[in-house]
């Protein structure tokens, strides 16, 4: 089996609240808000390249091919958990309402599997998947309401854990691995590799999110 593609949104998004970035740094005015959002969203976007899959809300396509020689089961789509799927075709031709209703959907893994009184393996062609899948990060409603979506805590927290460590380091030149106050003690900071530049504690929150579809 070849998946030949998986289309969907591509906008960046913050991961988490600028509240509670703003708490973790135990920042009470909003004179530096502008610049908290925008960390915020840098961070984010690490904490996504970090994961390396597409793992946030939205309406994905993904196609498939398989080879009259492949004996499939289960596809597995490349977006998790899935909330609906939306249609299915074969060589171009869109399943009917009631093939889909017919299909065995594991949201949380994304396996999609015929039903018993079909054939149990997927005939041989191109298939294409439009899906609605992915984790929802916290909001803000127009209404000031925080809406606390379904993103996994951990990834939030990997986000707030970076943009603090930007915030913080945002005077000190990038260069510089330690500094000595006369009369006061000496500073060095470690630089974690192959993290994407996030803090190493940051990159261990998110290790189980990469790699393998859960």
């Amino acid at each position: 089996m070849i998946s030949l593609s998986l289309d969907g949104p591509t906008a960046d998004v913050p991961l988490a609240l600028v509240a509670d970035l703003k708490a973790d740094l135990d920042i009470t005015d909003s004179s530096d808000d502008l610049r908290l959002e925008r960390l915020l969203l840098t961070a984010s976007s690490m904490v996504l390249a970090y994961i390396g899959r597409p793992i946030l809300s939205g309406e994905w396509t993904e196609e498939f091919r398989l080879s009259p020689s492949e004996r499939i089961e289960e596809i597995v789509l490349g977006v998790v958990p899935v909330t609906e799927i939306k249609t299915v075709s074969h060589n171009g031709t869109d399943w009917s309402a009631d093939q889909m209703a017919d299909l065995i959907l594991d949201k949380r893994a994304g396996l999609l599997s015929l039903p018993l009184k079909w054939h149990p393996f997927w005939r041989a062609g191109l298939y294409g998947i439009t899906f609605q899948a992915g984790y929802v990060p916290p909001s803000v409603d127009a209404n000031n309401v925080v809406q606390l979506g379904t993103l996994p805590r951990v990834i939030s927290q990997a986000a707030l854990m970076t943009a603090s460590a930007l915030f913080l380091g945002g005077s000190r030149d990038p260069n510089m691995k330690s500094e000595t106050v006369q009369g006061v003690g000496a500073t060095t900071w470690n630089s974690a590799s192959g993290t994407g530049g996030m803090p190493q504690a940051a990159a261990d929150l998110l290790d189980n999110f990469r790699g393998e579809l859960m």
